[in-house]
C-alpha cells in the first residue's frame, strides 16, 4: 500500500515537473517572439533632404565648368551662368559667345559631365563682336561660390544660398544669389569681383 502511494506521489510529481517544463519552454518561445518582433520594427527613415544637404552635390567649382565651356567652345565669351537644381539635381548652365552664334552648355555639378545643349545664329545687329562687347562677363578675381553664398547670408541674416546667377548689367559683372530663409526666398545681388551687395529683393 505505501509502495503504490509513494510511485503515486512520484508519478504525480513528474507530470508536474513536465506541466512546468512546457510552461516554462511556451514562455521562452514567447518571450524569443517578441523580441524578434522588436528587433524587426522597422525605424522611420523617411526623412527629407534638407537645403544643406542638396547643396553638397556641388563638387565641380564655378571655375571648372568655366574652363569646361571654355574647351567645348575656345575663342568665345561668357555671358551668363546658372547655378540651380533640376529635379532636385544642380546643373550649371552656361551661354557665351562669339562674332556670329550664340553657344549654351549644362554641366553637372557633381560629376562634371558636359552637354552641348543649344547652338544658334545670332540676329543681324547683335554679330560681329557686338553682343560679345556688351554681355561677355568680367570672369577675372570672382567671388568664389562659398564667398558668394556667405555675403548673401549675412545680408538676409538667416538662411542657405541655393541658387546662383552670374550676370552683367551695364559694366558690373554680379552674382544674383537666392536665399532660402523658411518660408521666404530674398534674392541678394553682389559684385561679382568687390563682394559690395548692390540690391535685396524679397521673391513674390
Amino acid at each position: 500500500m505505501n509502495k503504490k502511494m509513494m510511485i503515486g506521489t512520484v508519478c504525480l510529481g513528474l507530470l508536474l515537473a513536465g506541466c512546468t517544463s512546457n510552461n516554462k519552454s511556451l514562455e521562452n518561445q514567447a518571450q524569443t517572439s517578441n523580441s524578434s518582433i522588436k528587433q524587426t520594427t522597422p525605424t522611420d527613415s523617411g526623412t527629407i533632404a534638407s537645403d544643406s544637404t542638396k547643396t553638397s552635390q556641388i563638387k565641380v567649382t564655378v571655375d571648372e565648368a568655366i574652363k569646361a565651356y571654355e574647351a567645348a567652345y575656345p575663342n568665345t565669351a561668357v555671358t551668363s551662368l546658372d547655378l540651380d537644381p533640376s529635379f532636385g539635381i544642380y546643373y550649371y548652365e552656361i551661354k557665351g559667345v562669339d562674332d556670329s552664334k550664340e553657344y549654351e552648355v549644362k554641366i553637372h555639378a557633381e560629376t562634371g559631365e558636359l552637354t552641348k545643349d543649344r547652338e544658334e545664329t545670332l540676329d543681324q545687329d547683335e554679330q560681329n563682336g557686338v553682343e560679345k562687347k556688351n554681355e561677355a562677363l568680367d570672369l577675372t578675381k570672382l567671388k568664389i561660390l562659398d564667398e558668394a553664398s556667405k555675403i548673401a547670408q549675412d545680408t538676409v541674416g538667416e538662411g542657405t544660398a541655393i541658387e546662383w546667377s552670374l550676370e552683367r548689367d551695364l559694366s558690373i559683372t554680379y552674382w544674383e544669389v537666392k536665399v532660402q530663409a523658411g518660408k521666404k526666398e530674398v534674392s541678394v545681388k553682389i559684385n561679382a569681383q568687390t563682394g559690395d551687395v548692390l540690391e535685396q529683393e524679397l521673391d513674390d
